[in-house]
């Protein structure tokens, strides 16, 4: 399990586009015990996942195997893919990731508001 845990941890932080000195760094631990946290060599507590859950953005489910990875392959549609791809590509700059996942789910946001607007325009 703990490798499991460790495993998703990183797979997160490298997505992140973050180095383990930083993450390490940022949450207040050693770059040793994370690489032991990692690659499951060392427990982790729950107060040391909850630290790398908030820096990393994630909820702690996830790494616990609660919550299923998002990019399970089987589930994504080749558009999906290629969004994944193309987000993955731009993991050098964590700021544009952000932006345009922002952009993204104000889309969808707006799409959302005009169905329902639609929908009460066809009630009515």
């Amino acid at each position: 399990m703990f490798k499991k845990i460790g495993h998703r941890i990183r797979t997160v932080r490298l997505e992140h586009g973050i180095k383990q000195k930083d993450l390490a760094r940022k949450i207040g631990i050693s770059q040793g015990a994370l690489t032991n946290f990692e690659l499951g060599r060392r427990k982790i507590s729950l107060e040391w996942l909850v630290k790398i859950s908030r820096a990393l953005e994630v909820p702690v489910s996830y790494f616990v195997g609660v919550v299923e990875p998002i990019s399970n392959d089987d589930a994504l549609g080749p558009k999906e893919h290629r969004l994944l791809r193309a987000f993955r590509r731009i993991a050098s700059d964590p700021r544009l990731q952000m932006e345009v996942l922002h952009v993204i789910e104000r889309m969808g946001h707006h799409l959302d508001r005009g169905a329902s607007r639609a929908g009460r325009t066809l009630s009515a």
